[in-house]
């Protein structure tokens, strides 16, 4: 049952869409998170669909508060209203590090959805993700909290990272850490470099599957090639990229060919060798999010954005326009229908540090 305060807010949102002329109905339940409150609605009689969603500004203005969000809730016969809660709760890493499910290879720790539930998808079912953001958003807090978490879940054995930072400032703390293959690269030619490294690699591990008689690392793993043997199993590589549009040689045709053609060579070919990308850009034109990354990324996922335009060129659907700040984000699956919408979870630098030095003591441990 609605308390006062959200029967206010229903009653102001059912007559602000009467005074547009659409006509709905309120539906429970009400969902409420850490950051936004989630009302149902009914159309009824001749509203469409696509004249509720477009009233966001509208019921923005008419409930005072920065933003509302307003979809078609994927499974449900109902648009959602999503607006922000008066009081907000951080979301906070070490909140989100229960035990994931022990079959996900590659836990993906995406923070809580929006019913505040901690929620974790597989990198290798993905198997790349594409992230999108403008600056603030909260882009660079969900890559520290990813490869974090996955430190945390995963040894070096299962899993290990090569991070590419042309800004310089965002992989620095997790220098030394046993999950690292190299230093991160700090420049566009150091990135092109760890990927030149990263394609001879997925080469040589698809010999080595090829040649035992299996299709991808999975199955490699799980066969008697490693279990009798005693053939060491091949660990997962995530390639972690925090700004796409610099590693794709910016605007200089040339690079941009070259880089492109690196980039696409690993996501066509990489899965079956264990080799996964993340990647992330602050800039989600065309030049930088082409057909062919779409296609290679069936994963995507935007934080706020400028212009519906934006969120077209990533989601394929508008939405991320209406986002809040600072770890507010829509997730599109490849094994999920429609688009989530989470909240990041903060991992502050302390916890980043903590995390590295527990890995390289399990590590050191480990060798002894």
């Amino acid at each position: 049952m609605p308390n006062d305060e959200q029967f206010k807010i229903i009653a102001a949102i059912t007559v602000k869409l009467a005074q547009l002329g659409l006509e709905v109905s309120f539906v429970e339940p009400i969902t409420t998170g850490p950051l936004i409150t989630t009302y149902r609605f009914a159309p009824k009689s001749a509203s469409k669909v696509s004249q509720i969603t477009s009233c966001a500004q509208d019921l923005a203005l008419t409930l005072a508060v920065e933003d509302v969000l307003v979809r078609r809730l994927p499974g449900e016969a109902v648009i959602g209203v999503s607006v922000p809660n008066a009081q907000r709760t951080q979301v906070l890493w070490r909140d989100t590090l229960g035990e994931p499910d022990p079959k996900m290879l590659i836990p993906l720790n995406l923070g809580v959805d929006s019913e505040g539930k901690r929620y974790v998808d597989d990198l290798t079912k993905c198997p790349h993700l594409l992230i999108a953001g403008t600056t603030g958003s909260g882009k660079s807090t969900l890559m520290h909290s990813i490869i974090a978490s996955a430190m945390y879940w995963r040894s070096p054995e299962q899993v290990q990272f090569l991070l590419s930072d042309t800004k310089n400032v965002e992989f620095g703390h997790f220098i030394g850490a046993p999950h690292l293959l190299h230093d991160p690269a700090t420049t566009m030619y150091r990135t092109w470099e760890l990927m030149d490294w990263l394609i001879d690699e997925m080469e040589r591990r698809l010999q080595i599957i090829g040649r035992s008689g299996y299709r991808n690392i999975h199955d490699y793993n799980k066969g008697p090639w490693t279990t009798e043997s005693h053939v060491p199993k091949l660990n997962y590589i995530v390639l972690l990229i925090d700004e796409l549009a610099d590693v794709l040689g910016g605007d200089k045709r040339g690079e941009a060919k070259i880089a492109g053609s690196k980039l696409g060579r690993i996501v066509q070919k990489s899965r079956a060798a264990g080799v996964h990308v993340i990647a992330a850009t602050q800039r989600p034109s065309v030049n930088v999010v082409t057909g062919s990354i779409k296609t290679n990324f069936p994963a995507r996922l935007s934080f706020r954005l400028p212009s519906e335009t934006d969120s077209r060129t990533v989601l394929s659907e508008g939405g991320a326009e209406h986002l809040l700040s600072q770890g507010d984000m829509l997730y599109q699956g490849p094994t999920t229908p429609g688009v989530k919408r989470l909240h990041a979870a903060y991992a502050s630098i302390e916890d980043v540090k903590q995390c590295v030095s527990v890995a390289r003591m399990q590590a050191s441990m480990h060798r002894g």
